[in-house]
């Protein structure tokens, strides 16, 4: 109680907490990291502005020197002076490394004296000649695509192996000299070299983290930058990986915006990088920036880290204070709890926590005191009402017995003659009740009545018992008393003193053996039904009042004539006023269809039938009122069997296969199914093993085998002097799958008797064990023969 209690209070809490702190980290970094990407983004394109204007003013200031050179060379047409112009550029502009006039040759050759190719750079002059050319000057793309296009040009980043051996770009111009004619001669191209070294300073201004940098994009797509402090000119493609960026020249021809964005691998890693890129105008370049988004954004995550590291522990140290508040709240609800369990014990003084205030706690624990003392005095009441009710019910139950005693054979009853077999057998509603039933023989007569006392209970049971003493005393006369006169005799005795006006319903009648005649009388009772060649039919009588309402009543008379093979059913209005669960009653009509079914049943056994089937009606319905049923069968051929034997076998270790040996002989003579033998012979060996092994019978003791066959069925009957065991409800049945060795001594054979027999039943008779083992089988007529169908 004490952990659930304060489990169930902290690990809520808890979570709550700790989801609420997660979903404000989670929103504190998407809030965060949102503004930091947005300030990288636009830290990004600022640089690559700035850098595309700081590009710009280089270029402008470049293309103005190269108009410079073009103008001087109009002007001052010797050498000496050319290279004077040539030392004036360089010296003037610290971003150029070197300048070049190169004049056509087809120039140079008409105005004689004229060097056809000057060279300055940072130092002194280094070539003036063609002569260590390897490739004349004028085949050079910084020469050839000036003078083809006829307009100032970039050149591609190219390495100068011949003079400074540095690695250069080149921005051209073309020359021209106007004549006499004011047409204007191309003469030659002016150059303006510019050391890639000489850009870092640019590209550094580029770079945002240690893992990008910045970059120049020529117009034929060579990248010049320094991605790890060191500056390359590579084609871009191989450079930056992606999709996006590999066809470099399209991607920047889909968009006119001044800034474009991609994603790309990061050079030297797989992390993922940003560019962004943008084109310095007027000199066909463009200038990026790469980087990474994952190095920049490290702090927010470190410091995210620390967020969450700080705030388990407040969760756990909450969770500590959490607990200990709960502790000191729960206190006095866990000692109620421990108190509770004292008093389920039954220890009602066992102390209660104490409380201060008037707090929840406070009342509750008051209310349960309060509780503990009213159910101190409900015990006691309890105990009184126990004892008064044990009391009770042992009383009931002596007065049940009691009640049984008074009848027949103790409430279920038989009689078996050469005449007739009867079967009798009141079930009360309660503990006791007012149904009854009595037979007598007086020589060849036979006195049966049965009878229904109105109300159920006590006072039913003490009118019963007065009616039953009075009905007896006609036994003990020398002869039967005539039914009609039996009723107003009775009708005399119970009118007496009867100041709550009971009643009783009464059928009476005597049945002569001899000639089978019944004569009857009725004194307020449902008829019988009559069962002739399978089918019920109500019989027609003439019935009188109920008994003990009024005096000097009479009663007629009603005969009816027996014949063989007629079953008589004598019941109580119990059965045809049963209901189910939704107060449907089972009437006359569906009773008598319940009588059909068991009609070739053994008597007795049609009677437990007929109890099952009203039972299965009420499917769980309490009884409404009190049962009786009394039936009478006249012996003949219908219910006979077609052949009959019977023998005896002494009980010792030989006796199953003995037993197995009769049974097959039996079974062939009577031309029974071949196909059944095997299953028969299983159950009566494991019948005859137990009553070998545990009957408990005298030396050389004999048992009895039956063997009859009916219409549609075979009974085999085992009889045996043994101690009184009934199999069916004694035997403690086995759990299927239980293990030999732990099964118990017939629970295993008592499932193979019932899973292979139609129907068993078990009477105890004359100091022996009959049992009774039915099988069903096609119904064949009597003479077809079982083993062939034929």
């Amino acid at each position: 109680m004490s952990r659930s209690f304060t489990t169930r209070l902290v690990v809520p809490v808890t979570l709550v907490a700790a989801a609420v702190i997660t979903s404000g980290l989670f929103i504190d970094y998407q809030i965060s990291r949102a503004r930091i990407v947005e300030s990288l983004e636009n830290g990004a394109r600022n640089s690559v502005s700035s850098a595309v204007l700081r590009i710009q003013e280089l270029t402008t200031g470049l293309e103005a020197s190269v108009r410079f050179l073009g103008e001087a060379i109009d002007e001052v047409p010797d050498e000496a002076r050319m290279d004077t112009v040539l030392r004036g550029v360089v010296d003037s502009n610290p971003n150029i490394f070197a300048a070049t006039i190169a004049l056509d040759p087809t120039y140079t050759r008409s105005e004689k004296g004229l060097a056809p190719y000057l060279y300055r750079n940072r130092g002194s002059l280094i070539r003036t000649d063609l002569a260590e050319a390897e490739t004349p000057y004028w085949e050079e793309p910084w020469f050839a695509d000036v003078r083809d296009l006829g307009h100032a040009a970039w050149v591609e980043p190219y390495f100068e192996a011949t003079g400074a051996k540095v690695e250069l770009t080149t921005f051209s111009a073309p020359l021209y000299r106007t004549n006499r004619n004011s047409q204007q001669r191309f003469i030659g191209v002016a150059t303006i070299d510019l050391r890639l070294s000489d850009l870092d300073e640019y590209l550094d201004d580029l770079r945002i983290d240690k893992n990008g940098f910045g970059f120049l994009l020529t117009s034929r797509g060579t990248l010049i930058g320094a991605p790890e402090d060191e500056v390359i000119s590579e084609p871009i493609s191989e450079v930056l990986v992606s999709d996006t960026v590999s066809d470099w020249q399209r991607w920047l021809q889909t968009t006119e915006s001044d800034s474009l964005r991609a994603s790309v691998r990061c050079p030297g890693s797989n992390a993922l990088c940003q560019l962004r890129i943008a084109d310095a105008k007027d000199s066909h370049w463009s200038v990026g920036i790469v980087y990474s988004e994952d190095t920049l954004l490290r702090p927010l995550r470190d410091y995210q880290t620390r967020v969450l590291f700080v705030g388990t522990g407040m969760l756990i140290l909450m969770a500590l204070v959490v607990i200990v508040v709960a502790r000191r709240l729960t206190a006095p609800l866990l000692a109620l709890s421990d108190a509770s369990k004292s008093i389920a014990k039954g220890e009602l003084d066992v102390a209660l926590p104490e409380t201060n205030g008037g707090d929840e706690v406070g009342q509750l624990v008051n209310a349960f005191d309060s509780m503990r003392q009213d159910l101190g005095h409900y015990i006691k009441d309890l105990e009184t009402a126990a004892a008064q009710r044990s009391r009770m019910d042992g009383e009931l139950s002596a007065a049940r017995e009691i009640q049984m005693a008074m009848l027949p054979q103790g409430g279920q009853a038989e009689l078996d003659n050469d005449a007739l077999t009867l079967w009798a057998r009141v079930r009360p509603a309660r503990a006791v009740g007012g149904d009854l039933y009595s037979f007598h023989q007086a020589g060849r007569k036979l006195l049966i009545c049965i009878g229904d006392v109105s109300d159920k209970g006590v006072p039913a049971a003490l009118f019963m018992a007065r009616a039953i003493s009075l009905i007896q005393q006609w036994e003990v006369q020398p002869g039967t008393v005539p039914p009609e006169i039996a009723l107003r005799q009775l009708n005399e005795g119970l009118t007496r003193d009867n100041d709550n006006c009971m009643f009783l319903t009464l059928f009476i009648g005597v049945l002569d053996l001899n000639t089978l005649e019944l004569r009857y009388a009725s004194a307020g009772h449902s008829a019988p039904i009559l069962l002739r060649e399978g089918q019920p039919n109500a019989i027609e009588q003439n019935r009188g009042p109920a008994l003990g309402l009024q005096e000097g009543l009479s009663f007629p008379v009603n005969r009816l004539q027996l014949q063989s093979d007629d079953r008589l059913v004598i019941y109580t209005d119990g059965f045809d006023e049963a209901q189910n669960p939704d107060d449907e009653l089972l009437g006359e009509t569906r009773f008598s269809e319940f009588l059909i079914q068991p009609d070739n049943l053994p008597l007795h056994e049609a009677g437990e039938a007929i109890f099952a089937s009203v039972d299965e009606f009420a499917a769980g319905a309490p009884q409404f009122d009190d049962m009786s049923l009394m039936l009478l069968e006249v012996p003949g051929e219908r219910r006979a069997p077609l052949q009959a034997e019977r023998s005896s076998l002494t009980v010792d270790n030989s006796l199953a296969g003995n037993a197995a040996r009769w049974l097959e002989d039996q079974w062939q003579a009577q031309g029974l199914p071949i196909d059944a033998l095997h299953d028969m012979q299983l159950v009566l060996e494991e019948v005859v093993c137990n009553i070998r092994d545990h009957a408990r019978t005298e030396d050389k003791a004999t048992m009895s085998l039956g063997l009859e066959r009916f219409i549609d069925r075979v009974e085999l009957e085992c009889v045996d002097p043994g101690h009184a065991y009934n199999p069916l409800q004694e035997a403690q049945r086995s759990a299927l799958g239980e293990s030999t060795e732990d099964a118990s001594i017939g629970g295993l054979g008592l499932h193979l008797i019932t899973q292979l027999t139609s129907r068993q039943s078990y009477q105890r008779q004359e100091g022996r064990n009959i049992l009774r083992l039915r099988l069903d089988l096609p119904a064949f007529g009597p003479e077809t023969d079982h083993a062939t169908g034929e």
